[in-house]
C-alpha cells in the first residue's frame, strides 16, 4: 500500500471514529483525542500513530499522553491585558495569536494570518494569545492580550492534581470522559472559552472570526458562543493546510463559514473531509499576497514540529552527496518563527550548516538549481513556493503523516526521490493558493454581512 492509500485509510478511519463518538456523550469539539494533527504530538496524533503502526508505538503513545497531561502543570494561570472592555461599537471578536514583532509602536496590532492591522477594522475587538509572553507598553483600546503567567517553578504538580480531581468530580467518575478531557488542549480550551464567554455576556457581538486550525479551543469557542447567542456568526479562515489534512475533518464546533483561499483546498474539504458546500467560501488569500517580496528560493525551511531530526539529517546528507558538483544552490537555513529559541531546532540548523560546509563543492551561487528550496516535515510554505514557481524538495521523517500525495492532492504531481524525500510540481498555477491582491479582511467581511 503506497503513501496516498495509507493517508486515505487514516482519514476514513477518523470519519468512522467521529461517527461512533456521536452516539456517546463525548464532546468532539473539546476532546483532545479528536484533534487529529499529523504534525504536533497531541493525543489525537498519538491515537493516529498507534492505529496506523500498531503496538510498536505503544510506549511512545503513553509518553505523548503523559507529556500532554503534565503540560497543564506549567500553565496554571493566564493573565489578561487590556485598557478597557469592548464597547457597543464593536461588532466582531477576532481571536488570533501574537508575537512581539506583530505589535506596532502606535499601539496597533498587525495580524500575520489575516494580514490586517487592528486599526483598519474599527468595529472589531481583538483578543490575541501571546506566543512569546510579550506585552507592549502602548496598546490600543480594542485589543486584549492573553498570556501565560510565569511562575518560579516550571511545573506545579499540586495544581495538576487539583485539576485532575476536579475533572473526576465534574464528569462523575466517567473514565471515558475523563480520558478525553484531561489533556492540555482541552484544558486550554476551557480557559479561552471562559474569557470569550465573559466578553459575549457583556456585549452584543455579531460574529467571531479566527485563523482556523480546528484546535479544540477554536471549535469549543465556536460551539459555546452559539449557546450564548444563537444569532452569532462563527467564521474561520483556513490560513494553511497540512499534507494529510486529518485535523480538518468536519466535526462538532466547526464554523458557520470557512474562508478558503484555494480551489483545490475547497475540493479536498468537500470531497474528502465531509465539509458541506454551503459552509465554504472561496476567497483571495489574506495571508499570501501577490505583491509579497518575501524570497522563498535557496532556502531550507525547518518545521515547527521535529519528530526525528536524525532522519532529516541523514536524508539531507544523502541528497547532498548524490548531487553533482555545483548542482545545488547555496542555501540559507530558515527556522520556524514560533520556535526560534528551541534547542532542538537550533541544533538541527547547526548540523545542516555543517553538512553544507563539509560538502561545499556540491553548492554554487551559479547552480542551475538556483530556484530550489528544501522543506523538512510539515510546513505551509510548500504550497506557497510551488505557486511561485520554485522547485520544491520535501524531506519527511514520516511520509504518511508529512508528505503530499496525489491521492489527497489530485492537482499536485509527486515524484519520490527516496523513501523519505519527494519532489513536487503543479498541473497549473492558482489552484492551491489564490494570491491576494488588494483585498483586505475588512472588505471580505463586508461581503458576508
Amino acid at each position: 500500500m503506497d503513501v496516498g492509500d495509507r493517508q486515505a485509510q487514516i482519514i476514513n478511519w477518523i470519519k468512522k471514529y467521529l461517527i461512533r463518538l456521536e452516539s456517546t456523550n463525548i464532546d468532539s469539539a473539546l476532546s483532545s483525542f479528536c484533534y487529529f494533527t499529523s504534525w504536533a504530538e497531541t493525543p489525537g496524533y498519538a491515537k493516529l500513530k498507534l492505529e496506523s503502526t500498531g503496538s510498536f508505538f505503544i510506549f511512545k503513545y503513553w509518553n505523548i499522553l503523559l507529556k500532554n497531561i503534565l503540560a497543564i502543570a506549567s500553565h496554571r494561570n493566564y493573565l489578561e491585558f487590556s485598557k478597557q472592555n469592548p464597547n457597543s461599537n464593536h461588532d466582531l471578536i477576532i481571536l488570533s495569536w501574537a508575537f512581539k514583532e506583530d505589535f506596532q509602536s502606535d499601539g496597533s496590532f498587525k495580524d500575520r494570518y489575516f494580514n490586517e492591522n487592528s486599526k483598519n477594522i474599527p468595529n472589531a475587538y481583538w483578543i490575541v494569545i501571546s506566543m512569546d509572553g510579550y506585552i507592549p507598553s502602548n496598546l490600543d483600546n480594542n485589543i486584549k492580550i492573553i498570556k501565560k503567567k510565569e511562575a518560579v517553578l516550571k511545573y506545579n504538580i499540586f495544581y495538576l492534581v487539583k485539576i485532575l480531581l476536579s475533572l473526576i468530580i465534574e464528569y462523575k467518575f466517567s473514565l471515558k470522559k475523563i480520558f478525553h478531557y484531561s489533556f492540555f488542549n482541552s484544558y486550554f480550551a476551557k480557559k479561552i472559552i471562559q474569557i470569550i464567554k465573559n466578553q459575549l455576556k457583556n456585549n452584543n457581538f455579531k460574529a467571531i472570526i479566527l485563523p482556523y486550525e480546528a484546535q479544540p479551543f477554536q471549535n469549543s469557542v465556536f460551539l459555546e458562543s452559539k449557546k450564548i447567542n444563537k444569532k452569532l456568526m462563527t467564521i474561520g479562515y483556513l490560513h494553511s493546510i497540512s499534507p494529510l489534512t486529518s485535523e480538518l475533518i468536519y466535526r462538532k464546533g466547526a464554523p458557520d463559514l470557512l474562508l478558503v483561499h484555494g480551489e483545490s483546498q475547497v475540493n479536498i474539504l468537500k470531497s474528502k473531509l465531509n465539509w458541506p458546500k454551503d459552509k465554504l467560501l472561496l476567497i483571495q488569500s489574506l495571508r499570501f499576497r501577490l505583491n509579497d517580496k518575501k524570497i522563498l528560493s535557496e532556502k531550507i525551511f525547518i518545521p515547527m514540529s521535529i519528530h526525528n531530526y536524525d532522519r532529516f539529517l541523514s536524508e539531507f546528507k544523502k541528497l547532498v552527496i548524490d548531487s553533482p558538483a555545483n548542482g545545488l544552490p547555496k542555501f540559507s537555513v530558515r527556522n520556524h518563527p514560533a520556535v526560534t529559541n528551541s534547542k532542538k531546532h537550533l541544533y538541527l540548523k547547526k548540523e545542516l550548516e555543517k553538512i553544507m560546509e563539509t560538502h561545499k563543492g556540491k553548492f554554487s551561487e551559479d547552480s542551475l538549481s538556483k530556484n530550489t528550496s528544501i522543506f523538512f516535515g510539515v510546513t505551509s510554505a510548500v504550497l506557497e513556493s510551488l505557486e511561485k514557481k520554485i522547485n520544491v524538495i520535501h524531506i519527511c521523517s514520516d511520509p504518511v503523516f508529512q508528505s503530499y500525495s496525489e491521492t489527497i492532492w489530485p492537482d499536485l504531481k509527486v515524484k519520490q526521490l527516496s523513501q523519505f524525500t519527494y519532489q513536487y510540481s503543479l498541473d497549473s498555477l492558482g489552484k492551491h493558493i489564490n494570491f491576494g491582491k488588494n483585498n483586505t479582511l475588512n472588505q471580505t467581511l463586508k461581503t458576508i454581512f
